[in-house]
């Protein structure tokens, strides 16, 4: 009987005794899928290392030159807010002024017009003020009624033509048949006359004509197109 009690108790815990625990088994996983991974991971691996060797080339290829960031119409001045650098491809890069003389180029002026995002190139920049040695230039103030709904901007191309009130000018100062050919430089107002100033560009010879008609008002202008 003693040993039947000892027997039992001894299959039996203690008061606050843990049970053991069984640790789980773990499953091996096949060979061909550890393979593929390790192989996967070799290609991510290449595949970046690749990507970087690429991406450090491209860069060192590539070369800052001046860009337009805002238009620039014919004759107007270069300044920090319409012309910066940027990093272009090498090839881009032959024809472009290079980023290095960005402090030169501000303050000149443009010898055609430019559109945003276009690469500066040497033939694009002058350093002669409007107007030129054989140029003249002359204010008009016309009522923005005369002017075209688009408006004008520097560079525009007009035929400026008297109307029916102009009178006849001078004997020796005569303007050509079809009217004076103009480019406009500037274009402000309405001043406080409600009149816009169109600032024009004509050659000398034209110019005491110009400013005598432009004087009585006694003008109209015409949009003619662009030259390429």
């Amino acid at each position: 009987m003693a040993r039947e009690t000892t027997s039992e108790a001894s299959g039996q815990l203690s008061a606050g005794e843990v049970p053991p625990t069984r640790a789980p088994k773990l499953l091996s996983q096949p060979r061909q899928r550890r393979r593929s991974s390790l192989v996967f991971g070799t290609l991510v691996v290449a595949g970046g290392a690749f990507l970087t060797v690429q991406t450090v080339m491209r860069l060192n290829d590539r070369e800052p030159v001046l860009v337009v960031t805002q238009d620039v119409a014919l004759g107007q001045p270069f300044t920090a807010q319409n012309i910066s650098t940027a990093m272009v491809g090498a090839d881009q890069a032959v024809a472009a002024v290079g980023g290095h003389e960005l402090q030169r180029v501000i303050g000149k002026r443009a010898a055609v017009d430019l559109m945003k995002g276009v690469l500066v190139q040497s033939r694009m920049v002058t350093d002669q003020v409007t107007p030129l040695t054989d140029q003249q230039l002359i204010p008009i103030a016309v009522k923005p009624s005369r002017l075209p709904a688009r408006g004008l901007r520097p560079g525009d191309r007009l035929l400026v033509v008297p109307t029916s009130d102009a009178q006849p000018g001078p004997a020796d100062v005569k303007a050509p048949s079809g009217g004076v050919e103009a480019v406009v430089d500037q274009v402000k107002g309405p001043d406080n006359d409600g009149l816009m100033v169109v600032d024009v560009l004509v050659p000398s010879r034209e110019g005491p004509r110009l400013a005598a008609l432009a004087s009585d008002g006694n003008i109209a202008m015409a949009l003619a197109p662009r030259r390429p």
